[in-house]
């Protein structure tokens, strides 16, 4: 099921564990109306049923009307008055957040069913405050419509298991541990790490945040798959393609001086950036 440290009986009763708690989902969305029934839907369907899904509309097509069908009020939307990028959808999902625990979804992907209660059932168990578990990429293929225009099949072809990473405090310095939909952070965790998504990042902004988490807390790693990430059959991400190394250079420069093993951080940063063209010595690195 996991790979997590055995607890003793007395780590078992000091546990602090909130009872039923509140958990938010944020849901950021931009000009995809016809995706987000499917994200918001597989949330609903949770078996844990006190949740808040808190939808950020980034100054994209109009969702309301998809809003008032869900006819459920732990459906909450937030509409932005400019395109403010992704890690501002974030943050902005947070400060309208009231959870005791904050998952993120984005609006192509869903959660299984038993998800949430799951992800609870680890954070009480192992009294964490952060746990990841694992998520299967939902390939989806392009075709084109009797008006000629191409679009995406909205059934998956083909399902296979997503990149994932054992937890390591140097590690997730260097490499994302897995899709953002896979992890749980207590507001305790986010309020105690004093850290916000970086608004200017166009991409990697949720790998910056994990990086921050981790500065403090532990992520607690299950195997189990109990959501989904849709990619595209060229190989990308639904999300767009998204320059990611500038975003490297700013995550390495922040965090890379935390390292437990900073030589081996260092090495590995630099031959990152080195495999794409970017001479580390440039930037300072």
């Amino acid at each position: 099921m996991g790979k997590f440290k055995q607890l003793d009986i007395e780590r078992m009763n000091k546990m602090n564990f909130i009872e039923n708690p509140l958990v938010t989902i944020i849901v950021p969305t931009y000009n995809r109306k016809n995706l987000l029934p499917m994200s918001v839907g597989s949330l609903l369907n949770q078996t844990y049923k006190n949740i808040e899904i808190v939808i950020v509309n980034d100054f994209g097509h109009p969702v309301e009307d998809v809003v008032e069908k869900f006819k459920d009020d732990r459906v909450k939307l937030i509409n932005h008055d400019k395109n403010m990028g992704l890690g501002a959808a974030r943050n902005t999902g947070l400060r309208n957040s009231t959870g005791d625990y904050i998952c993120l979804n984005d609006d192509d992907d869903i959660y299984y069913d038993e998800a949430i209660e799951f992800r609870l059932g680890l954070m009480k168990r192992f009294d964490a405050d952060i746990v990841h578990t694992h998520s299967l990429k939902a390939i989806w293929k392009k075709y084109k419509g009797e008006d000629g225009i191409e679009r995406y099949n909205v059934n998956p072809f083909e399902k296979v298991l997503y990149w994932h990473s054992d937890f390591d405090r140097d590690l997730i310095l260097i490499q994302n541990i897995s899709p953002c939909n896979t992890i749980m952070f207590s507001r305790k965790s986010f309020n105690d790490t004093g850290y916000w998504f970086d608004e200017e990042m166009t991409s990697t902004e949720d790998h910056d945040m994990w990086c921050a988490l981790s500065r403090k807390y532990h992520f607690y790693q299950s195997n189990v798959i109990d959501c989904e990430a849709t990619w595209r059959d060229d190989g990308s991400q639904m999300t767009g393609t998204r320059d990611f190394s500038k975003n490297w250079i700013k995550m390495f420069k922040r965090w890379r001086h935390t390292a437990n093993n900073l030589e081996y951080v260092t090495n590995s940063q630099n031959e990152m950036l080195k495999r794409v063209g970017i001479n580390p010595k440039d930037h300072g690195l």
